[in-house]
């Protein structure tokens, strides 16, 4: 049963975006879409309010349906169950209606960010994938995705990855991008948990980086439909290639489009035999589960 954690090194990345398309494509190609389940360990709870709304997310926390609530009633040895704090988000988001998600939470007690203070200030950096455990969360579901804070609080990216057996790393093919990225996979590693598989996504418009585009094109990367050619930038090749000594690329980018953005997705579908997204999210699968093949409507031809 295997768990991601989407990090990234930098904010607009598409960390959340990328954790929610996953979710997904793993529900709408990869079997049961009741198998999936999206932890949001951010505390700003970004992809619970994508999925959920304001007044939703407000609702849900009423309830103490969160990770928050499970963390405390689990710390106050209450036998806990995933099923009672996640919740599915039906009509407010059809892309995803059936994927259960379990929001960061928050009360007038408490937050996310003040349980994490806790993990960490008694050293327990693998309490996530613990509660997974006792939660039977993964008993119950066949994947898992967890989607963290940006790494500017390290603390939610060693969390998650501590739990997860792949971590997935969006960014945009910038220099300042690569060498953030760069310098975080290098702290992870320092922090002892970067033993786990990494696989970089490359996650932008590619009509506002045409020269980058370039450049990933002569890499061996697909970029559907790119459009015309413009000169290779060195210093983001030798950046590009220098960061893959850390983990592995997609080689399909994942293009940065409108019917991805806040307001349309998870709010609606992506259509069928989707041309842009459907290509990166399989070769993503193919990291999360080897010995499955990814069921993708679309097929690409190289330009």
């Amino acid at each position: 049963m295997p768990i991601a954690s989407v990090v990234s090194a930098s904010g607009g990345a598409g960390k959340t975006t990328l954790a929610l398309l996953l979710g997904y494509y793993v529900a709408t190609h990869a079997g049961d879409p009741r198998s999936v389940l999206l932890v949001d360990l951010d505390p700003t709870a970004g992809l619970s309010l994508r999925a959920f709304g304001d007044e939703g997310y407000v609702e849900l926390c009423r309830k103490r349906k969160s990770l928050y609530h499970l963390d405390l009633d689990w710390t106050q040895g209450v036998a806990v169950d995933v099923d009672k704090y996640a919740e599915r988000p039906g009509s407010a988001a059809p892309a995803i209606s059936n994927v259960a998600i379990l929001p960061p939470g928050e009360d007038e007690s408490g937050d996310m960010a003040s349980r994490v203070d806790d993990w960490f200030r008694f050293g327990d950096r693998e309490r996530l994938l613990r509660l997974l455990k006792e939660s039977h969360a993964l008993e119950k579901y066949n994947y898992v995705i967890v989607d963290t804070a940006p790494f500017f609080d390290v603390r939610y990216s060693i969390a998650a990855i501590a739990a997860s057996d792949v971590v997935l790393i969006p960014l945009r093919p910038t220099v300042t991008d690569l060498v953030r990225t760069k310098r975080m996979v290098e702290k992870l590693k320092k922090a002892g948990i970067t033993n786990k598989p990494i696989l970089f996504i490359f996650n932008y418009d590619k009509d506002k980086f045409r020269q980058a585009t370039a450049t990933l094109v002569k890499l061996g990367f697909y970029v559907y439909k790119h459009g015309g050619t413009a000169q290779v930038q060195k210093r983001l090749r030798a950046l590009i290639e220098d960061l893959g000594r850390y983990g592995q690329f997609a080689k399909a980018v994942l293009p940065h489009i409108k019917q991805l953005s806040d307001s349309e997705f998870p709010a609606n579908k992506i259509p069928e035999g989707d041309l842009y997204t459907c290509p990166a999210m399989a070769e993503i699968f193919r990291h999360l589960a080897p010995d499955k093949t990814p069921d993708c409507p679309a097929r690409y031809e190289e330009e």
